[in-house]
């Protein structure tokens, strides 16, 4: 703690520092050397000019008294952030604070602080004897108590100053319908006849409302409302008491939803808490993975497991159940009881867990494999981080028992989320199967190792549970699906998955045959411009010269170090042969056990070609949602869900349907064998990450497309279909059960953990005091009157250069690396662009002028190779790279200064070291905001600067209610959208459905020429495909059902009269002299014959049509 501390010192020196570069003063009754309209930035008011049109601020006192009586009021909520067009930028006249008080208050104290400066010169002597005019400027402290008696407002009233009567106070208040009042007070420049500009001017302003006998008379923003909105209550510790107008609102300390003052702040912080997963009375390893593996140790484990449940069951009768707030019948009856059942839920299901250990020993056995694969892969990581550094090491040492610094321990939350999903995992039909279970965690609490678990725990209990006579082949198949939505998610998240994947075969091969014959592997089934497609694209080509090469450097760059020992791999590691489909990947360095010339040698058990992928069917595919729009293209994709029949020795599994026949001889490859086989069971277990990114027209076509993936998932047992079970995690979400509904079809969705009564506590959650353990530190910057540019560059200036100031100092220089390289984030790449100028002139410059105005040391020197850009311009190969560069500490000369990137960094980069950031213009979801900022501050205390746009309106909402929101950042979250089955999107999917339904399903349809044989279908074939897409439906848009049965059968009939037709009907061909085609390509121009088809889910929205009709 006494080490955050100290971070904390260096954080808030780099604060203070910006406030008085960007407001002033140094002191009190300071004398500078620049005029302050230049020196400083904001904080200023000018006067009203007349003949000029009212300015915002002005706009809004009118706007105050626009309510009638007794209307409850919300001040600043404005969700239109169109910038107010400006053709040139004047400071504002006015700023204000609003406030709640009771109706009864007889007055209050307004204190008014500013400072006037005035211009003087003296003559003096240059070096060459030559005399000047020297020109220095001196503050004026101004200072004023006024008191408000509410009495004499009836609406609103004018006062004027004494200590200047062209400095007015207007007060307006509102009465609410619970003997409430909102009042709010505007501080006004009426300085129209000053002597000159400079005496026009009011700096550093600052309005202060206050008791007038020290009690705490302001009130929340909830307790003045009639209605409530339905999560408020969980917020009830961290309430709005005030809003600024054209600045932000601060205020004490609050006790019981009330305060002693508010006041105005140009530059407003807050400290954001961090929470701790950890349980009291619990040390880290109490649920130790290696001693939860040992399977002689049942009983130990057991009361382990069964204590957090007592625990966990003693916190719901005495936190909540026996809480105050339940002897409100209203609260228990709305809220109460509720919340109650959720955790009740929860813990039934924890206990369910439980008992099928006990009493299930094959469960017990996955469960102890589980354990022992999560704490090896840990093992690995850190064996692959030091040795792939190139310090000498030797990995039995890293799994060496008896070294305490071996061993890992659960979080109390992820054992319990597995422990709650087990029952459904082992025994499919069981009724949490249609459950869709959302982890819902802050970012960097651990939610990747909770499902990582689950998936090794399923791996294990699938193939343990393998026979000669059941239907299916449990010993190989996919077993997992794990989608991301960004490149950059997969590229840091699939190291991970793949070191548990490296584990769970080392066992696997050390047990054999205990945990199946076949290798547990990993597939990367991602985009084609990041993996190749087909081994066709690794071979040369006169027409493409450069292509295959190109292609091979796409296999190259997925894995650029070793997964087990983190050297780097060249390309003589990858042995790429086409014509056995096959690249195999091994280690160079010869201390690996993946090593190249090792005796038996092992290949790194991982898949990097699309052709490979369905041919080996690994245990897990990793993908980017996306790839599934080939489901439709692609008869092979079949094979992803365990829907093969054949096994050809040369090339692997064949998908049903796929035309495939046997190799003959070649001088290096003896004649192929093709065999018969049962199909392995599908996927039981479907993960999506960060689901709040499956939203708008990504989460539309995802939802839609989500109707074949499940049912390709789906088998019958006993007569019953067998679901798949969806897990789902995000850190930012809301409305999460009608999101999931659209897309996956399930009626329940089920948080974990459940919520408390507070924000703060869910048990297995609990918020930790920022006064003793700072995380991370939000502060506001909104320059009304400057432009954007000239705001960040001040910024980015002041910031560079003391960071770089204090590490030259003895107290600071051992914790400023965090606020060392400075994170820039952008909503485009074209303000992103406008940054990349600034870095190369304009702050240099900046910064070499702090250094002398302020007497520092040393100037901070911006070299062009230590900036980096992560944006989607970026290539999927680099993006390791540029993460490694940014895990450079300043002590080395490569360290970078700056990083600026776009969303691409809203989710999956885990930099500890990284504590700096500046947002340039508040995010379009509050969402993107949490996850691009939760970035920072992971390992140490974080500084997050904000720049707000003062002309748009949306970025001035949220900058005036900057306490307000970062306080309650959660609950701003907005609701995600997603309309599988709307009109559009029907048009845009619904034929893709239903040609992969069909082509998917029925063999004589499968192949390409099989599009012809559409005829073949019997009515009760098709009228199951139409009962799987409305069915659906049914859940999702039922209004639509109609509409959407008659476009079925329109294009089935489409469908069967091209297929009638005497040139032969294709799904797809490049040319159509021949064949007809049933598809093409997004995007390419389609005849009235055939269907623009999505090949990926990013062409959601590749371009618009626009129709200009005129009147003959």
């Amino acid at each position: 703690m006494a080490e955050r501390i100290k971070y904390a010192k260096a954080r808030q020196e780099i604060i203070d520092a910006l406030r008085v570069d960007l407001i002033g003063p140094q002191a009190e009754d300071e004398v500078i050397d620049e005029n302050p309209k230049f020196a400083y930035l904001i904080g200023m008011l000018a006067p009203k000019v007349p003949d000029k049109s009212s300015c915002f601020n002005e706009q809004e006192v009118d706007a105050d008294i626009a309510y009638e009586d007794g209307a409850d009021f919300t001040a600043g909520e404005d969700d239109d952030n169109e910038p107010i067009t400006v053709t040139h930028f004047d400071p504002p006249s006015s700023i204000g604070i609003s406030f709640y008080v009771e109706s009864s208050l007889p007055s209050i104290n307004l204190e008014l602080n500013w400072g006037d400066y005035t211009r003087s010169t003296e003559k003096k002597l240059k070096k060459d004897g030559k005399e000047v005019s020297v020109a220095s400027f001196s503050r004026h402290p101004m200072k004023e108590t006024l008191t408000i008696n509410f009495g004499e407002i009836e609406r609103t009233k004018e006062y004027s100053l004494v200590c200047d009567s062209n400095v007015h106070i207007h007060v307006s208040k509102i009465q609410l319908k619970q003997d409430y009042s909102l009042i709010t007070a505007y501080i006004m420049n009426r300085r129209i006849n000053a002597e000159n500009d400079l005496e026009s001017l009011m700096f550093q302003v600052e309005v202060k409302a206050v008791s007038v006998d020290g009690r705490d008379v302001f009130f929340a923003e909830h307790i003045c409302r009639d209605i409530l909105a339905p999560d408020e209550f969980y917020f009830e510790q961290r309430p709005i008491l005030g809003r600024g107008r054209g600045c932000a609102a601060t205020w004490g300390e609050a006790v019981n939803g009330r305060t002693s003052y508010v006041k105005s702040d140009f530059i407003p912080q807050y400290e954001f808490p961090g929470v701790s997963a950890a349980l009291e009375g619990f040390d880290k390893f109490y649920f130790s993975m290696r001693d939860l593996s040992v399977k002689t140790k049942k009983d130990t484990i057991l009361e382990k497991l069964n204590t957090l449940a007592n625990i966990y069951e003693k916190w719901i009768k005495d936190a909540l159940v026996n809480d105050v707030k339940m002897q409100d019948t209203g609260f228990a009856e709305k809220i109460g009881n509720s919340v109650i059942s959720k955790c009740n839920e929860a813990l039934r299901r924890i206990r369910e867990g439980i008992t099928l250990l006990i009493n299930d020993d094959i469960s017990f056995d996955a469960f102890c494999f589980m354990n022992r694969c999560m704490i090896l892969q840990r093992n690995i990581l850190n064996y692959a981080q030091k040795h792939g550094a190139g310090i000498d090491c030797n990995f039995k040492d890293f799994v060496d028992p008896r070294k305490p610094e071996n061993d890992f321990g659960w979080r109390p939350f992820q054992i319990a989320f597995i422990l709650m999903n087990l029952s459904s995992m082992v025994n499919p039909l069981h009724n949490d199967r249609e459950i869709v279970d959302l982890l819902y965690f802050p970012t960097g609490g651990g939610k990747t190792e909770a499902y990582l678990g689950l998936m090794a725990f399923v791996i294990a209990n699938r193939r343990l549970r393998a026979t000669e006579n059941d239907e299916f082949n449990y010993d190989g198949g996919v077993t997992a699906i794990l989608r991301y939505t960004l490149r950059l998610l997969t590229t840091q998240q699939r190291d991970r998955i793949t070191k548990m994947v490296l584990a769970a075969e080392l066992i696997r091969q050390k047990e054999l045959p205990k945990y199946g014959k076949e290798p547990i592997s990993i597939g990367f089934w991602v985009g084609g411009g990041v993996t190749p497609n087909s081994f066709n694209d690794l071979k040369d080509n006169a027409e493409k010269p450069g292509e295959a090469k190109r292609q091979r450097n796409l296999i190259y760059k997925q894995l650029l170090t070793c997964p087990f020992c983190g050297k780097p791999l060249s390309e003589d590691e990858f042995y790429i042969e086409t014509e056995k489909k096959s690249v195999t990947i091994y280690c160079a360095d010869n201390t690996c056990l993946f090593y190249k010339y090792r005796q038996n040698r092992m290949a790194i058990p991982v898949y990097l070609v699309d052709e490979e992928i369905y041919a080996k069917c690994p245990t897990i595919i990793l993908s980017t949602v996306d790839k599934f729009a080939r489901l439709p293209w692609d008869v092979k994709t079949n094979s992803i869900f365990g829907r093969v029949d054949r096994v050809c020795s040369r090339d692997g599994y064949v998908a049903i349907g796929d035309e495939h026949s046997k190799h003959n001889r070649k001088q290096e490859l003896p004649a192929s064998t093709l065999i018969s086989i049962k199909p392995f069971l599908p996927p039981e277990l479907i993960i999506q990450d960060e689901l709040h990114l499956i939203t708008g027209p990504l989460g539309t076509v995802y939802g839609a497309y989500e109707t074949i993936i499940e049912d390709l998932c789906t088998y019958n047992k006993n007569g019953k279909k067998i679901l798949p079970k969806y897990i789902v995690s995000t850190a930012t979400i809301k409305n999460a059960d009608e999101q999931t509904k659209c897309l996956y079809g399930r009626r329940n969705t089920v948080q974990f953990p459940p919520s408390g009564f507070e924000i703060g506590d869910s048990f297995f959650i609990k918020e930790i005091p920022t006064k003793t353990d700072p995380f991370r530190k939000y502060v506001g910057v909104c320059a009304a009157g400057q432009s954007v540019k000239t705001a960040l560059l001040r910024i980015y200036a002041i910031v560079l250069q003391k960071a770089f100031d204090l590490s030259l100092k003895d107290e600071y220089k051992d914790v400023i690396d965090p606020y060392y390289t400075l994170v820039g984030y952008y909503n485009s790449i074209r303000e992103l662009g406008g940054a990349v100028r600034l870095l190369q002139d304009d702050i240099p410059k900046r910064i070499y002028r702090i250094k002398n105005k302020y007497g520092m040391d040393k100037v901070r020197y911006l070299n062009k190779s230590t900036n980096v850009e992560i944006t989607s311009r970026m290539s999927s190969y680099k993006i390791p790279e540029q993460l490694k560069k940014l895990e450079t500490t300043y002590e080395d000369k490569d360290c970078l200064d700056t990083a600026i990137a776009t969303n691409m960094i809203a989710v999956g980069m885990d930099v500890d070291r990284l504590g700096l950031m500046v947002v340039t213009g508040q995010p379009k979801q509050n969402s993107e905001y949490i996850q691009a900022t939760s970035r920072i501050g992971r390992s140490f205390p974080g500084l997050v600067i904000t720049l707000y746009n003062p002309y748009r309106p949306r970025d001035l909402s949220h900058y005036e209610n900057f306490t307000g929101y970062h306080s309650q950042l959660y609950r701003f979250v907005e609701g995600t959208t997603a309309t599988p089955f709307s009109a559009r999107a029907r048009d845009r999917v619904m034929h893709a459905l239903i040609i992969s339904a069909i082509r998917l399903t029925y063999p004589q349809l499968a192949i390409n020429a099989g599009a012809g044989n559409i005829s073949s279908l019997t009515d009760d074939q098709i009228a199951g495909i139409k009962a799987l897409i409305l069915d659906r439906l049914n859940i999702i848009k039922p209004a639509a059902r109609v509409d959407a049965e008659d476009e079925i059968d329109q294009f089935i009939d489409k469908w069967k009269l091209l297929a009638s037709q005497s040139k032969q009907l294709r799904y797809y061909v490049l040319n159509t002299e021949k064949y007809n085609r049933l598809m093409n390509y997004y995007g390419e121009n389609c005849s009235d014959m055939e269907k623009a088809t999505l090949n990926s889910m990013r062409e959601v929205e590749n371009s618009a049509n626009m129709y200009y009709f005129t009147e003959d």
